[in-house]
């Protein structure tokens, strides 16, 4: 069983490896992923800290951050063997680590419903108004230009939308990710139709 002293130090981990991140990818997003997963996982019946654990965890090794522990998950194993984490409760965190990333997995099948939890907790966090607040602040990061009318230049804001945005509702596992991807998709769509209508000076 994941002690909560674990927890606990998984988050102050999770701090100091995202400190000074303004792309969207900073502690906020890995707290308010644990938060969702950790409800999604109450409703589902799911092991509470496997997803807790997995959900804190789940940025640490991204390839955006850190691209040399990306293929081996060496932030988390380290963390998970510094914290003599069980051997079967090691590889749930990883496996469902590892079934997050959109661009790996996008729309494969969780092989856990753990794994099923975290993923739908992390895709909710790219969609509804917090997801729109963070596709800005990473195309800013990134130099990245708003909007191409001709939809030639796959690079912008804008068209991160509908390159995948706007697939994530029909991509969500669980039930209440189903749920609550409704809404944020709505807002989504919402906000995106405003853009459009601004932009062409329809508004």
């Amino acid at each position: 069983m994941i002690s909560n002293e674990t927890l606990v130090d998984a988050q102050v981990f999770a701090r100091g490896i995202f400190e000074g991140d303004a792309s969207g990818h900073d502690v906020e997003h890995t707290m308010r992923v644990l938060r969702t997963a950790q409800r999604i996982a109450r409703e589902e019946g799911a092991d509470e800290g496997i997803v807790r654990l997995a959900a804190i965890l789940h940025d640490v090794d991204d390839a955006k951050l850190s691209p040399d522990t990306a293929e081996t998950l060496g932030n988390a194993r380290a963390f998970l063997a510094e914290h003599d984490v069980d051997a079967d409760e090691t590889q749930a965190v990883l496996t469902a680590i590892r079934e997050v990333s959109f661009s790996k997995n996008r729309d494969t099948a969780p092989s856990t419903l753990e794994s099923a939890c975290v993923r739908d907790a992390d895709r909710l966090d790219a969609i509804g108004a917090i997801g729109v607040a963070r596709t800005f602040a990473f195309g800013g990061s990134r130099g990245r230009s708003l909007y191409d009318p001709t939809g030639i230049d796959r690079g912008t804001t804008i068209a991160h939308f509908y390159d995948k945005l706007l697939l994530l509702k029909d991509m969500m596992v669980t039930r209440e990710g189903k749920r609550m991807a409704k809404e944020r998709d709505r807002f989504l769509r919402t906000f995106l139709d405003e853009f459009l209508a601004e932009w062409e000076g329809e508004r």
